[in-house]
Parts: structure tokens; C-alpha cells; sequence
């Protein structure tokens, strides 16, 4: 029974070790990303321009490609209508063969 207890310590003992590198490392990481917060907000303002010519960019690209995002919902709605439409086939037939039935069988009415 001591020896649950040794071994519980010594779990209790790694944990609290544990939690005290992971302070230190979250407290070095902060010291460090304070430390360097100027130099990459310099290093950002430095490359704004290039950020916008490539958001620029990217939104002329975005432009060009509507057209082609265009047809490529009219293709699928044609798809999926084709996918909905294509397994009725046999039903519509049956349905419209009855009808032509029923329509060549019936009296013409008396004038």
C-alpha cells in the first residue's frame, strides 16, 4: 500500500514539474513575442504594398474566374436535373401510354 502511495507522489511530483516547464515556455514565448512585435510590424508595414498588389491580384483572378464558376453551375444543375429525371423515364412512360390509351378509347361526345 506505501508503494501506491510512493508512486502517487512521485505522478503528483512529474505533473507539477510538467506545469512549471509549461509556465516557463509560455512565459519565454510572451518575453519573446513582445521583444520582436516591432521588428515584425516594421517588417509588415515594410511589405504592405506587395500584400496589396497581391490582394489585387488575387481579386482579378477572382473576377476572371466567374464567368467559367458561371458555367460550371449551369452544367451541374443540367447534371443534376439529368440525375433526377433519368430514373422517372420508365414512370413517365407508363404514364403517358395510359393517357394515349385512354385517350384513343374514349367515345367522342355526341354533338
Amino acid at each position: 500500500m506505501i508503494e501506491l502511495l510512493v508512486f502517487g507522489g512521485l505522478a503528483g511530483g512529474l505533473i507539477l514539474l510538467a506545469g512549471i516547464g509549461v509556465l516557463v515556455v509560455a512565459v519565454l514565448k510572451l518575453v519573446f513575442w513582445l521583444v520582436f512585435l516591432p521588428i515584425r510590424l516594421a517588417f509588415r508595414l515594410l511589405f504592405l504594398p506587395f500584400l496589396l498588389l497581391k490582394w489585387l491580384l488575387k481579386g482579378l483572378v477572382g473576377l476572371a474566374l466567374i464567368p467559367l464558376l458561371l458555367l460550371a453551375v449551369v452544367v451541374a444543375g443540367i447534371g443534376l436535373l439529368a440525375a433526377i429525371v433519368v430514373p422517372l423515364l420508365p414512370i413517365i412512360f407508363v404514364g403517358f401510354a395510359v393517357w394515349a390509351l385512354v385517350h384513343l378509347l374514349r367515345r367522342p361526345a355526341a354533338a
